[in-house]
């Protein structure tokens, strides 16, 4: 018999009001709004759910738990990031016990402090932050975006809003070198230009200015500022943004105001086998993020030297996940917008009703 690969992956409340829905921590919710959070921020990890049921076209099979700190990014963000290291140590060490080969940073803990690196050297199991393989699903989703539409990605401007973080320079990276015309925005000038620099004549232009969204129909967001980081009134009828980011980049309430516009998810993955999820998991049972399902990926397959550290992504390595991830039956996921599945149809009819 084929020993189970387990895992452990970590998740946090995406904001305050998401810990009420926590039964032990529903009382808080009476308090004035801030204090919740600070109150349990700190506290944690706790296993929140079991997943199983996992396995491969060739038979192998892992199973793993769900940690949860009560952290908010807004929290993570506001403390020193030791303090997020702590937690996510103390996390690897519960792994290790129970038998884990490796911890996935999911969402905002990828991201605090040097994204992964400090507590990878701390942690008595392998860490990843699943970017990898977020990217190559992101990747996918755009050239599936293209088929459907009948167009060639050299021809198309593609707008990246994070371009200077991790997940966004990969992605514009894997872009370029397909050919496509990119369009670069971020925050930050310094990185935005070093960039621009680095991929030459594929950058049609660059800047801090979402005035720059004006200029194309087709919107990685990358940022993870929580629903903020792209102004709905700057988009172009017709626009489809694929928001990448964990919390998204875009909220529902934000793209509710734009009906001309389309926003997807990105990052979800087919597992393969017959996932169980002891939880109601805010995805289909059996699909997972990309950052999630590298984790069980690598745990799978001992592919250790594939893990993803810090903000520099090697595209190379993108590339490797994703063949590993094809031949061992993960699937990119498809389309979804806001929890909700969309059949390539509803894609199709969105694209030819509003001239993307």
């Amino acid at each position: 018999m084929k020993k189970i690969a387990k895992f452990i992956f970590m998740v946090h409340p995406p904001e305050e009001k998401d810990l009420f829905r926590i039964p032990q921590l529903r009382f808080l919710k009476h308090l004035p709004k801030g204090i919740p959070e600070r109150l349990v921020g700190g506290l944690g990890p706790f296993p929140l759910f079991k997943i199983k049921g996992i396995e491969t076209t060739d038979g192998k099979k892992a199973e793993g738990w769900v940690l949860g700190l009560l952290s908010t990014p807004k929290l993570m963000l506001q403390k020193k990031p030791e303090k997020t290291y702590k937690l996510l140590v103390k996390a690897s060490k519960w792994g290790q016990k129970y038998g884990a080969k490796i911890m996935g940073l999911g969402a905002f803990t990828s991201v605090v402090g040097d994204a992964g690196i400090t507590v990878s050297e701390r942690s008595p199991i392998s860490v990843t932050t699943g970017n990898s393989l977020t990217v190559a699903a992101t990747i996918q989703s755009v050239e599936r975006i293209l088929e459907l539409a009948k167009k060639e990605i050299s021809n198309e401007k593609i707008a990246i809003v994070g371009a200077s973080g991790s997940i966004g320079k990969a992605v514009a990276r894997l872009l370029a070198k397909k050919n496509a015309k990119l369009i670069l925005i971020s925050k930050t000038k310094k990185k935005l230009k070093m960039l621009a620099e680095e991929l030459g004549g594929s950058v049609v232009s660059f800047g801090t200015d979402s005035d720059l969204l004006k200029d194309s129909k087709l919107i990685i967001g990358a940022t993870s500022s929580a629903g903020k980081a792209i102004p709905v009134d700057k988009l172009n009828s017709g626009s489809v943004v694929i928001d990448i980011a964990l919390p998204p980049d875009l909220s529902k309430e934000e793209a509710a105001k734009r009906i001309d516009c389309l926003v997807l998810e990105s990052g979800e993955i087919l597992l393969p086998g017959n996932p169980e999820f002891s939880y109601d998991w805010p995805l289909p049972k059996n699909i997972a993020y990309a950052c999630e399902a590298e984790t069980i990926l690598i745990s799978l397959t001992d592919s250790f030297e594939l893990s993803t550290l810090g903000r520099e992504i090697d595209i190379t390595k993108v590339e490797q996940i994703w063949k590993l991830a094809e031949k061992n039956g993960f699937k990119w996921a498809g389309f979804r917008s806001f929890s909700q599945d969309l059949s390539e149809e509803n894609v199709l009819n969105f694209l030819s009703k509003n001239d993307f």
